[in-house]
């Protein structure tokens, strides 16, 4: 094989690799970055402690918004709260899970439910 021939393939290759790992990237970077404003935002302006906060994780959303923070309180483990955090933090939605449904938990029962303004 000629030397143009490997030059060729191996900037392919990169080519290639690049379009598979920048995305990847971009993705996992955003998500972390858009849980890190949700975090930083109920601690700091909702006043709430790490332990009250049981996990907040990024998502990246095939709709729009693309990325979104699934946010779960300790007191809370059956109800997943969304948020947004593109210009500024806001929650979005609300999901009691089938087993919160069976225990008989209703939106009136929501503890940290912010009703859109």
């Amino acid at each position: 094989m000629s030397a143009a021939k490997k030059t060729v393939i191996g900037v392919l290759a990169g080519l290639i690799i690049l379009l598979i790992v920048v995305p990847t990237v971009y993705v996992q970077v955003n998500k972390r970055l858009y849980a890190h404003r949700v975090m930083s935002y109920l601690l700091h302006e909702k006043h709430y402690s790490r332990e009250e906060i049981a996990s907040a994780r990024g998502i990246w959303s095939v709709k729009l918004p693309p990325f979104l923070v699934k946010v779960k309180f300790s007191d809370e483990p059956e109800v997943e709260y969304t948020y947004f955090a593109h210009n500024e933090v806001l929650q979005f939605s609300h999901e009691i899970t089938q087993t919160g449904l069976e225990q008989g938990i209703s939106d009136a029962d929501l503890k940290h439910y912010v009703p859109m303004e």
